[in-house]
């Protein structure tokens, strides 16, 4: 297969739809990943149909590890090769001392369990492509620290030093590994905390930085970029 393949999680919204269209313009075919069939349908219907581009929908909750494994591995196997793997799904819980057990857990097995799950599922495929690079969504809250988002904070720390570990593994085989770490991004996960769009980065931003990266030179690599955005301070009344 000559058509250069893409894996998107979280496909159906947000960053990873952002994603999805971004390499979709850059004649890509698509394996897209959502939990939201419905969404998902709707999100491949509105991109224009383009010679030799294929797009394979797959519904299907990351958290459930052998559900996970009898969706993708049949379709892995037939496609042979993945130039590019996009972690993007993840889910976010406030709380830090009151967190509920409930909610770091499935903060710990979205955001960090399936994406390691994901990476073993793809691994002979993106061997295959002789050439090949991962994308894990962090967050600055990966890098950084606030309160009353721990459970959020430790996952996203984890994924941040699993990606880093990951990278050292891969790299001599011809896979690069590299961890993104924005701050707030303007979509849907965002509700609710009090920035505006202008406050806010874009998804246009994260597909930008995957660009760049892409761009440079098979001996150049970078592991973790952080994505901050320009602070305005208050205005005293």
């Amino acid at each position: 297969m000559s058509k250069k393949m893409a894996l998107i999680t979280g496909a159906s919204r947000g960053i990873g739809a952002a994603v999805a269209r971004h390499f979709w313009a850059q004649g890509y075919s698509l394996l897209l990943v959502a939990r939201d069939a419905q969404r998902l349908e709707r999100f491949a219907a509105s991109l224009h149909e383009q010679l030799g581009q294929q797009v394979t929908l797959l519904a299907v909750d990351l958290s459930d590890p052998v559900a996970t494994a009898e969706v993708l591995t049949p379709v892995l196997s037939q496609l042979h090769k993945i130039d590019v793997l996009v972690n993007a799904a993840g889910i976010f819980r406030p709380g830090s001392s009151k967190a509920l057990l409930p909610d770091f857990s499935a903060m710990l097995d979205v955001n960090v369990t399936a994406v390691h799950h994901l990476c073993q599922l793809a691994l002979p495929a993106l061997r295959h492509a002789g050439r090949a690079h991962i994308f894990n969504l962090s967050s600055l809250s990966g890098v950084q620290a606030y309160g009353s988002i721990a459970g959020y904070a430790a996952s996203k720390h984890a994924l941040v030093g699993y990606s880093l570990s990951l990278s050292r593994e891969l790299a001599g085989q011809g896979i690069k590994v590299s961890v993104l770490c924005p701050d707030v991004v303007d979509t849907d996960m965002s509700v609710g905390s009090g920035l505006t769009a202008e406050e806010m980065l874009q998804p246009e931003d994260i597909c930008k930085s995957i660009a760049f990266i892409l761009s440079l030179s098979p001996a150049a690599h970078i592991e973790k970029l952080v994505l901050g955005r320009v602070y305005r301070p208050a205005v005293k009344k």
